[in-house]
């Protein structure tokens, strides 16, 4: 063991005399480079000591200097007080000098500013005005000198007008084909659905009266049950739709004779067998059947608070069948749906003959001058669908009072307005102004007379100088 021991150090001996010497070398220019390093830093930090013992000299030196200069300020206060405040005052007073110059000089700026705003403003309007003139001498001679017109006239009559009462609802207990439990009685139920479903506007697929007659006959069950027919909201019972066909008066019967509480029952969209008897035009003969059988019932409203005479006044039943719910019941003329419409209202908006309207019109004349939506009359909603027959139907109804011609809608137009915008014959426009000769200088809410509506609209020529002919006449007579 202790010779094994004795070679080693001899190998560790011979390893370092082996030794190359440029490892010798570098060993010592590291050593070298470490200790310039440390001589490096030690000289920065006398340097840095150096800097900051000149600074704390520098500050020392900074504050005597501030001392002595306020010793001498105290000093100079104290002696020559008087010279100082008369120095501070001096220029106190060149600064507001200064200051109010600035100012002038601003509000110079300003009225520069504003002079020429002025005179081109001035040239604006002179230019307008040249535009203007121009436009009144291409303009007709009539429209330059409008005259004020009495709008008001002659006192118009006050309607005396009724909201509609509240209306039926359908009954919760009725049966319904959905709730038919008995094979038997389905089976009847669908072959009067097949004989009663159809459109009742499609004239060219009608229903087979005479089967429905016979098959009632035999059938009464299926009358008493609603059924949902197509293009009809709601359940209605098989009389309803008989009314709705236009079925004929045996027909209506042996159906009424089968369920008669179903004269009584009501829908949310039409309403009752009169309402459907309104509206789709029913055989008089029927109508008078319902009035014999119901007469009560003649003055029911549906879900809208209309009457069955409403119903004829919008989709223009015959003159018999409305003059029998007329004459039944004459205070349907006087009452309002929800919409503020009377039927004669209606009437007019939807194009009912000039004979419906004159049976309106008898009944209460003083709807004439009831508004409606938009503060429109009967007069303005018949210029829609304007004929002679129907102006000479309501200014009938006016009495020779000219002040309907005079009433405005929220737009401001009057009848006449109407007309000219709907383009209305000769005929209508000579009858309006005729009968309220002023209408022709009134305007619009726009400014617009009734002679620039006739321009603008490029009414016929005639139409336009029976206006500046009016226009001449009104300023004539009221010179």
């Amino acid at each position: 063991m202790g010779e094994e021991k004795d070679e080693k150090k001899k190998k560790k001996h011979k390893n370092k005399d082996h030794e190359d010497p440029e490892d010798g070398e570098k060993k010592k220019d590291k050593k070298k480079d470490k200790k310039k390093d440390k001589e490096h830093k030690d000289k920065d930090k006398d340097k840095d000591k150096d800097k900051d013992k000149k600074k704390d000299k520098d500050k020392k030196k900074d504050k005597d200097k501030k001392k002595k200069k306020k010793k001498d300020k105290d000093k100079l206060d104290g002696s020559n007080h008087s010279e100082g405040s008369e120095s501070s005052e001096s220029s106190e007073d060149e600064k507001k000098d200064k200051k109010k110059d600035k100012k002038k000089d601003k509000e110079k700026d300003k009225d520069d500013n504003k002079k020429k705003d002025k005179a081109k403003d001035d040239k604006d309007d002179n230019k307008k005005k040249d535009k203007d003139k121009d436009k009144k001498d291409k303009a007709p001679s009539v429209t330059s000198t409008a005259p004020i017109v009495d709008v008001k006239g002659p006192k118009l009559p006050k309607p005396e007008l009724f909201d509609a009462e509240e209306a039926f609802q359908p009954s919760e207990d009725a049966k319904k084909y959905g709730d038919v439990d008995s094979d038997f009685l389905k089976k009847k139920c669908k072959k009067i659905y097949k004989l009663l479903n159809f459109d009742p506007w499609n004239e060219a697929r009608r229903f087979d009266d005479d089967d429905l007659c016979d098959y009632v006959l035999d059938n009464h069950e299926p009358c008493k049950i609603k059924f949902e027919f197509d293009g009809f909201s709601g359940c209605i019972y098989p009389l309803s739709m008989c009314y709705a066909l236009k079925a004929s008066k045996d027909t209506v019967e042996t159906v009424y004779d089968a369920f008669p509480k179903a004269v009584k029952e009501t829908d949310w969209w039409i309403g009752t067998p009169y309402h459907y008897a309104g509206a789709y035009s029913s055989p008089p003969e029927c109508v008078q059947f319902l009035l014999q059988k119901d007469p009560k019932g003649v003055s029911a409203v549906n879900y809208f608070g209309r009457t069955a005479l409403h119903m004829g006044a919008i989709y223009k039943a015959p003159i018999e069948t409305m003059a029998l719910l007329c004459n039944k019941y004459p205070m349907a003329c006087q009452i309002k749906d929800k919409d503020g419409y009377l039927p004669l209202h209606l009437a007019c908006d939807n194009g009912a003959s000039s004979e419906v309207i004159h049976l309106l019109v008898q009944a209460y004349p003083l709807a004439v001058y009831a508004p409606a939506q938009y503060s429109m009359t009967p007069l303005h909603f018949a210029m829609k669908n304007a004929r002679i027959s129907v102006v000479l139907a309501l200014l009938e109804g006016a009495s020779g009072n000219n002040g309907i011609g005079k009433m405005t809608d929220v737009v401001g137009h009057t009848p006449l307005h109407m007309a000219l915008m709907a383009l209305s014959g000769y005929d209508i426009i000579e009858k309006l102004v005729s009968f309220c000769p002023d209408a022709v200088w009134m305007k619009t809410d726009k400014g617009e007379l009734s002679l620039e509506i006739a321009q603008r609209k490029r009414a016929p020529t005639e139409v336009v100088t029976l206006l500046e002919k009016a226009m001449e006449r009104f300023l004539l007579e009221n010179s």
